[in-house]
Formats: C-alpha cells, structure tokens, sequence
C-alpha cells in the first residue's frame, strides 16, 4: 500500500510492472534514496551507500532504481533503473540553469 496523500500515475503502474517494482519497493526508495530536484521535477535514487547494511542482501537489486515525482512530491510519474543515473541527474541541472537564463 503506498504511503497516504501519494498517487500513482497510470504510467507509474505500467512501470512498475514491467520493472516487477512493488509498492513496497518505490517506499523504499523514497525513504532511504538520494533526493535530488532536476529538469523541474522530484528523483529519488538509491545509490548503494543509502542501503542499510542489515538490507543489503534484500534491497540490493533496488539500486540505481529512480521514483520520479512532481514538483509537489505528491504523485509519481514514472520509475526506472540506471545505476549511473545519479551523474545523469546532476547534469540536467545545467539544462534547468539554462533554460531560466534564456525565458
């Protein structure tokens, strides 16, 4: 059961399944991952460092895994893996600053 006030968009279902991505899963990653704003919208990434090490052996196919949510962090649009996703993160940061600039 996901955590109260937290939706799931009908592409965040359709994700998840073809991840074989519990709800369970994406609250984990929500609680324990790297918080990172980006491109205008909310990541959550589990980076190895930001498992327990009493979850290591359970929780260690969750890593690299991303919750992407809206500004609010109220709905998740999508989920996915990508275990250098953080590096990717960082450098959408550059195209935000950028776009700010030119509007």
């Amino acid at each position: 059961m996901m955590q109260e006030g937290i939706e799931l968009s009908n592409h965040a279902v359709t994700r998840m399944a073809q991840r074989n991505l519990s709800t369970e899963d994406v609250e984990y990653v929500i609680q324990f991952g790297c918080r990172v704003r980006s491109g205008g919208v909310l990541h959550y990434f589990l980076r190895h460092s930001d498992i327990p090490a009493g979850d290591r052996k359970q929780a260690q196919r969750l890593e690299g895994t991303t919750v992407l949510m809206d500004r609010s962090g109220q709905c998740i649009i999508t989920v996915y893996r990508n275990r250098r996703g953080l590096k990717v993160l960082r450098q959408k940061v550059k195209w935000e600053i950028e776009h700010r600039t030119l509007h």
